[in-house]
């Protein structure tokens, strides 16, 4: 349903539509007991891993979407629209796209995990040591194929592996076993945390500073910021914080070095950072929002600098961000939606153009237990029940 101005884009799916996986890889390239193993989203590209139970680490990596960077995992005839199905060799038990690169967990057959990465490395987001955008004259398109990050093997101490991987826009971010954090790629923002007189861009990770005092848990970021929690239920932020999402009631252009979040309504256990908009889950299965747009709060709040109570929402379990949109689920696995609307229809509400200020039930949508999968691009999302 269009708004009278906006018209939605040709292929578009304005509400969750179950998809042929056979028609989009082939139907010889899946096996009969195919299963999915991990999934991701970016700005305009998804991909999704299979293995099945007989041969748990010989993975097939289906890609869709654009691909002028080979972000899908390898170049295709057709860059734009052609689904791409690489083999990889390991198990891929978490994926995290950006705008034109993604990352990858692989476990291999000896236990071991690594991260995997390709599409571009324009601002050093996949950590290979190659010349970066601006150092070449004129610019070119830096495209690589999936590839393992052997700099990050470098950087970890030993014993040290990584156990979850994040990408923004042009930035990755890499939560380790240790419970430190490493960034590569764009960070005139503060994105990669490194401190105030570090570089803007670096193509091999770096770690996290300001993050001693308590160990990582897990680690959040879709855009141009990183949320990050610790085992002490520190929150801590780092990255782009024009609008107040930085949650300390203040605007801040750039948080060079992670400052810690003063959060006060008790143990979280989900984080999510979008664009304009940071969500924080607490174990009461309550949702806080802040920063500015469709914060979920209604139309008459689209800004706050404090963490502020989403009433709308009731027992969630999980909560989701990207850019313009957020997603949460309950313990009934039904799924909320808000956000910015647009030409692709990325509320999966039935409309166009239009922006939900508030969670809205999406219909007929739900997961179907607690272990489906769920991943949140820029104009699209992916549902495995």
């Amino acid at each position: 349903m269009a708004d009278g101005s906006i018209q939605p884009e040709e292929h578009a799916l304005l509400v969750p539509t179950r998809l042929s996986l056979d028609k989009l890889a082939g139907p010889t390239v899946l096996a009969s007991n195919a299963r999915i193993c991990a999934m991701g989203a970016g700005v305009r590209h998804a991909l999704i891993a299979f293995d099945s139970p007989e041969n748990a680490y010989n993975t097939h990596l289906l890609g869709v979407g654009l691909n002028r960077c080979q972000q899908l995992g390898k170049m295709a005839a057709d860059s734009t629209v052609t689904p791409v199905v690489t083999n990889v060799s390991g198990k891929i038990s978490q994926i995290a796209c950006g705008r034109e690169h993604s990352a990858f967990l692989i476990e291999k057959p000896d236990r071991s995990t690594h991260v995997a990465v390709c599409g571009s490395n324009a601002f050093g987001q996949i950590g290979l040591d190659t010349p970066l955008r601006h150092a070449v004259d004129p610019p070119i398109l830096m495209s690589f194929a999936l590839s393992d990050l052997a700099s990050l093997d470098d950087a970890v101490a030993t014993g040290e592996s990584p156990v979850k991987v994040q990408c923004g826009m042009d930035h990755t971010v890499v939560l380790t076993s240790s419970g430190r954090a490493f960034a590569m790629g764009w960070g005139a923002d503060g994105q990669l945390g490194a401190g105030p007189n570090s570089a803007t861009v670096f193509s091999r990770p770096v770690l996290v500073s300001g993050l001693e005092e308590a160990p990582l848990t897990d680690i959040s970021s879709s855009t141009d910021f990183t949320l990050a929690l610790t085992a002490d239920n520190r929150l801590y932020y780092w990255g782009n914080a024009e609008y107040g999402q930085c949650m300390t009631g203040a605007k801040i252009d750039q948080v060079l070095t992670p400052i810690q979040v003063p959060f006060g309504f008790g143990r979280i256990t989900d984080i999510a950072a979008g664009g304009c908009q940071a969500l924080v889950l607490t174990d009461d299965g309550r949702v806080y929002s802040c920063g500015y747009g469709a914060l979920g709060l209604g139309p008459a709040t689209i800004a706050t600098l404090q963490p502020t109570l989403i009433e709308g929402l009731r027992d969630i379990k999980a909560i989701f961000a990207s850019t313009d949109r957020c997603i949460a689920i309950d313990s009934r696995h039904c799924i909320y939606s808000w956000g910015l609307g647009n030409a692709a229809g990325r509320l999966g509400n039935g409309t166009v153009g239009t922006n939900a200020f508030e969670p809205e039930l999406l219909d007929n949508c739900s997961l179907a237990t607690d272990s489906s999968m769920f991943a949140l691009g820029n104009d699209m999302a992916l549902i495995a029940n």
